[in-house]
């Protein structure tokens, strides 16, 4: 006999459920791993029991003085900070209420590169003039360090006007930068720090329960960026912990920043509706994570040990770790996250020996495996680990890997890799840029001209270009090769095969074109 749903179209949860039964082990975000029990053993059986509204004793975020109130006091306490905000629009609006809190329009901000879109998006809403560092560029592996001390006494000290730094750390690929320095170099203008911590809602955990393991399991733990000198963070719980997608929160210390403006903007940039389901896992999640500091994530942190050894000995795969940003001025490195690159691998198909890009690797991981990664770069791929993997999960991903590495032969290739490190001319602010007029052109008609749009692969967010830039040939380059290997860039219009197109300011060149004399 039919259900009532049976003829009811529901793509959505009907995609979901699927989804959830195709057997594939999630290696990504949220951290929780889709295993309830995690923070809620017994607890809510039916969560739209607790799916309310602002009625009654229930407090309200906006203007907490009750329940939320004390929820947010008891994060501040476990973190550190002066005061924590629950953020129920995820980081995006905590980076946004974060910039709006320390800027006004027109204000400059230095900003690393390497940036997330919602960065991007408060510039160009309050038509901010970004000036931009370049984190540094690891050679070996293609990929982002951390933000150079160095690089930011030079920004600073070329302008001191700016209102705040904004760096992001840990970065996708784990990578720490020195908080400690760069808050005490920032502080010396009066200058506050935001740090886009979006991966390190850990860290304040695995800070702590490294202290009861012996010394020798773990020399790479970073400290959160609120206990080194930061004076607003940004954490996203369900990337790296087991909170519900969306929950995150915001730390701040008030030397630097106002406490009043951010207030107001954190409730700008929040729904006038929050969800009490959020709130509540994130509070959940924390309490969880405070009170197992001991517990699971002393066994997190010795199964982490454990399989990184493991993964170390592959013999074409290489798990990128803190020992390949020594030369580097980072920090330290997140051990948690692992990244595996193949650059210069080749595999043998049918047609030969070919190049093993990021995303044909995740693609063997996914489909012949079930293992399922969280981001596939060039030439590498990154699998978040949480609290929530088990042993058994970590095995198997081990021997995905090992069976996968048999198959491969290192040095095959001299990769062709996307090249970040230097940063596009700009002609103009990202805010002027959208104001004029755009025109659609050939992604290979674009060299020369300015951006109208932000070009990036998603994830993680970095811009090739953003409004305002000249598209060179290096950059289509890039664009074209993400094109080519398959990979999730925005920005980029596919109309048919080789057919690509981009938005650019229209009549603005990088060009000097020679005014025709009239006929006489």
């Amino acid at each position: 006999m039919k259900s009532e749903t049976d003829n009811m179209e529901q793509p959505i949860l009907n995609g979901l459920i699927q989804f959830n039964t195709e057997g594939s082990y999630p290696w990504h975000m949220p951290g929780h791993k889709r295993r309830l029990y995690t923070i809620f053993p017994d607890m809510v059986e039916n969560p739209f029991s607790i799916d309310v509204t602002e009625v009654g004793e229930l407090d309200e975020l906006h203007d907490p003085k009750g329940m939320i109130k004390q929820a947010e006091d008891r994060a501040a306490d476990v973190y550190g900070s002066d005061k924590s905000y629950y953020l129920v629009n995820g980081s995006t609006c905590g980076i946004m209420a974060a910039i709006s809190a320390v800027c006004e329009h027109g204000d400059t901000i230095i900003v690393a590169r390497n940036s997330h879109k919602s960065v991007y998006n408060a510039i160009r809403l309050l038509g901010l003039k970004a000036v931009y560092i370049m984190p540094e560029w690891n050679d070996e592996l293609c990929m982002f360090g951390g933000v150079s001390p160095d690089a930011v006494r030079k920004a600073v000290k070329e302008h001191p006007h700016a209102k705040a730094l904004l760096i992001v750390s840990p970065t996708y690929e784990g990578v720490v930068s020195d908080i400690d320095k760069i808050a005490k170099i920032v502080h010396k203008e009066k200058m506050p720090l935001i740090v886009d911590e979006a991966h390190g809602a850990h860290f304040e955990f695995i800070s702590n329960v490294v202290e009861t393991i012996s010394a020798t399991n773990y020399k790479n733990v970073p400290k959160p960026a609120i206990r080194l000198g930061a004076d607003i963070v940004v954490e996203s719980l369900h990337k790296t912990l087991p909170a519900m997608t969306q929950c995150a929160i915001l730390h701040m210390k008030k030397d630097y920043v106002s406490e009043k403006r951010l207030d107001e903007f954190v409730s700008l940039y929040q729904s006038t509706s929050p969800s009490y389901v959020f709130m509540a896992t994130m509070e959940a999640c924390i309490e969880k994570m405070d009170f197992e500091r001991d517990g699971k994530f002393l066994v997190f942190k010795q199964l982490v040990t454990e399989y990184r050894k493991k993964f170390a000995e592959l013999t074409n795969i290489h798990l990128v770790g803190g020992d390949d940003f020594k030369k580097y001025s980072n920090s330290d490195y997140d051990n948690t996250r692992l990244v595996f690159s193949v650059k210069n691998c080749g595999m043998e198909t049918e047609d030969g020996i070919v190049p093993v890009t990021g995303k044909m690797l995740t693609d063997i991981l996914e489909k012949e495996y079930g293992q399922m990664m969280e981001m596939a770069g060039d030439n590498y791929v990154v699998a978040i680990s949480t609290i929530a993997d088990s042993k058994e999960a970590f095995e198997s991903l081990l021997l995905a890997m090992e069976t996968i590495d048999k198959q491969l032969m290192n040095n095959a290739y001299e990769a062709d890799t996307l090249l970040y490190d230097t940063l596009p001319e700009k002609r103009m602010d990202i805010y002027d840029a959208k104001k004029r007029a755009e025109i659609k052109v050939p992604l290979e008609d674009a060299v020369g001209r300015v951006s109208s749009d932000f070009i990036y692969v998603y994830p993680p967010g970095i811009p090739f270009v953003t409004p305002g830039e000249i598209m060179s040939k290096d950059i289509i380059r890039g664009i074209r090769r993400a094109l080519e290997s398959g990979r999730n860039i925005k920005g980029v219009y596919v109309e048919g095969p080789n057919k690509n197109y981009v938005n650019v300011v229209k009549e603005a060149r990088n060009v000097w074109l020679p005014i025709r004399k009239k006929r006489i």
